[in-house]
């Protein structure tokens, strides 16, 4: 993020709600029960319904996070996340039926902490098609920089479940969010097909950050995320408002 821009505030807001400006996220919810971060879960996990029992699956989370990224999936076994977490296996029972219902879960906590980071920043964004780009990119990186060693980790495991399907509505819902907040400076955008330039600009910038965090330890570049993201952003306002 450029110079003089904000972060936006430190508090977590729920995602999938109204926000500034009159825009509404939609997000589609697969059935089943929803977990602490305000997503649909796996089917067949035991939604926690305390703050304390919210909290210890968060650290389950964390554990299984945790395991998949140092260990690697073929040493990814309920024992050895129940043993990170200091639980008993027979509590990670009680709340996933098995290891896939686990890291289908830890696959969809990340999606939702890129949810919550994307849709704080633009409520936040400054007031203009440079300030929602930045801050676009800025929270996309921060998520990266924070969890990024999870996606080839989550690659490697392979798909589970209706993973797949939530997390493109959580993606579709950043996409629709994206573009509503950019409406106002359509007039910015010299690009003769602004709406399909914002699509490309917008799926272009996930899986840039995706293709990144996924190669980083094959293909490894002097960047930090900071850097990645204030490159990416520039180079975004550059191919919408560039003069044709």
């Amino acid at each position: 993020m450029r110079k003089g821009q904000g972060q936006g505030p430190p508090g977590r807001r729920a995602a999938g709600v109204e926000r500034g400006g009159g825009a509404t996220v939609l997000v589609a919810r697969a059935d089943g029960p929803v977990l602490s971060s305000g997503v649909s879960s796996p089917q067949g996990v035991r939604p926690p319904q305390q703050a304390r029992s919210r909290a210890a699956l968060q650290r389950l989370l964390a554990s299984a996070e945790y395991v998949l990224v140092n260990d690697g999936i073929d040493e990814f076994t309920i024992a050895r996340v129940a043993e990170h977490a200091g639980v008993s296996v027979g509590g990670v029972y009680r709340r996933f039926e098995g290891k896939d219902q686990l890291i289908d879960a830890v696959r969809q906590d990340l999606m939702t902490r890129l949810e919550t980071a994307v849709l704080e920043a633009l409520d936040t964004a400054p007031a203009s098609l440079e300030g929602v780009i930045d801050a676009f990119v800025d929270a996309l990186g921060r998520t990266l920089a924070d969890s990024g060693r999870l996606i080839p980790a989550m690659m490697e495991a392979g798909r589970g479940g209706d993973a797949p399907e939530r997390g493109m509505a959580v993606v579709t819902g950043l996409q629709d969010r994206f573009l509503a907040a950019v409406v106002p400076y359509h007039r910015y955008i010299r690009h003769p097909n602004p709406k399909g330039a914002l699509l490309v600009a917008f799926r272009s910038v996930m899986s840039m950050g995706a293709y990144r965090a996924a190669s980083t330890d094959v293909w490894p570049d002097p960047l930090s995320w900071s850097d990645w993201s204030r490159e990416i952003a520039d180079m975004t306002t550059l191919y919408l408002t560039a003069k044709r």
